[in-house]
């Protein structure tokens, strides 16, 4: 009975410390997932960054036609100056002025240099974000839009619905063409394409609807 004691004693004793490896093995790999991936986001810092914006019209976006009142945010950039919706995948996300310090892919939705607001006639607001499976990952799950879903921009209390009238991919070679009719208001999402290092998918919508929220 002695001898069996001390068996199972010594197995439970070996199983306890196999239980204990497991444990602390997962937890180091997770760590160092997550630190790698930290690594690559600051190595990476999105290649939408560094890309310039062209309209395949041959047409200039004016960013200085915008007369957006930004004055309440101007100090107080916590503040969102607005919000995109998009049902279909359950995204909601403020973002930023395009002049604040927190309009950053690294961090948030951002809005490109390039951008007019919903409000501007024959304006486009063009939102980057990152995909894949990082915490700042907003545009992860774009990939699921097709022709004619709806997003939705919430702007100085007016909801602008937007239409999805094209999705083509390009080449990460420093350049994003914007291909969109210049005689409407547009939205531009631009996104690393899923399961690509080497390109990057636009979705271009159009305004259907505006209202007061």
């Amino acid at each position: 009975m002695k001898n069996n004691l001390r068996v199972n004693i010594t197995i439970g004793t070996i199983i306890v410390f196999i239980g204990i490896g497991f444990l602390c093995t997962n937890f180091i790999n997770q760590k160092r997932d997550l630190i790698y991936s930290n690594i690559n986001l600051s190595l990476s810092n999105d290649n939408i960054l560094n890309e310039e914006v062209v309209d395949s019209s041959n047409t200039n976006i004016d960013v200085n036609s915008d007369t957006v009142d930004v004055s309440d945010n101007k100090n107080n950039y916590e503040y969102y100056i607005g919000k995109i919706e998009i049902p279909k995948i359950n995204l909601s996300r403020g973002f930023y002025d395009k002049n604040s310090s927190l309009n950053d892919v690294r961090w948030n939705i951002k809005v490109l240099k390039e951008s007019s607001y919903p409000n501007v006639d024959k304006g486009n607001l063009i939102l980057a974000a990152h995909s894949g499976n990082y915490s700042n990952s907003y545009f992860s799950n774009l990939y699921k839009l097709e022709m004619e879903d709806v997003v939705y921009i919430y702007y100085q209390n007016m909801k602008y619905t937007y239409k999805i009238v094209n999705i083509y991919n390009e080449k990460k070679d420093g350049d994003v063409e914007i291909r969109r009719n210049p005689n409407k208001r547009t939205l531009t999402l631009i996104t690393c394409t899923k399961d690509d290092e080497y390109h990057q998918t636009i979705y271009i919508l159009e305004l259907t609807e505006e209202n007061n929220v």
